[in-house]
């Protein structure tokens, strides 16, 4: 009885962990996925303005030539180096956090801070220094 009354808890706390809270799920603002509205203050051309590194890291010399635009209708074209990727984006805003953007279908995504956006990963690769974009009137 005891071994049994282990396994169910020990199943019970292993579903607890698993499943979000309604606190954590109430954190959360909304998403503005495809075909809502977007934000107005991440449209347009972005581009790549230099980096900001974590204190100790210093940033890069090579200047890359990196353009970023967003559409109204959700979608993005990111230029790397006359690499050019497109696709849908999202957007995220947890309460107290900047906006968060999501490229669908690549791994980055950029936070909203201070009127530029910050790209300070890839994926699960965080990164050391942030890549900085500021809008241009392209």
């Amino acid at each position: 009885m005891v071994r049994r009354t282990v396994m169910i808890a020990g199943a019970l706390a292993l579903a607890v962990s698993i499943i979000p809270s309604a606190a954590a799920r109430s954190v959360r603002a909304p998403s503005f996925e495809e075909g809502a509205v977007v934000p107005d203050e991440i449209l347009g051309t972005w581009k790549m303005v230099g980096e900001r590194c974590e204190e100790g890291e210093a940033p890069g010399t090579k200047q890359v030539d990196a353009r970023i635009r967003f559409e109204r209708d959700s979608r993005y074209e990111l230029t790397v180096e006359g690499w050019i990727s497109r696709g849908s984006y999202r957007v995220e805003q947890l309460l107290d956090s900047p906006l968060s953007i999501r490229l669908g279908d690549v791994p980055y995504e950029f936070d909203l801070v201070d009127g530029r956006l910050e790209n300070w990963s890839e994926g699960d690769a965080v990164f050391l220094c942030g890549r900085i974009f500021e809008r241009t009137n392209e």
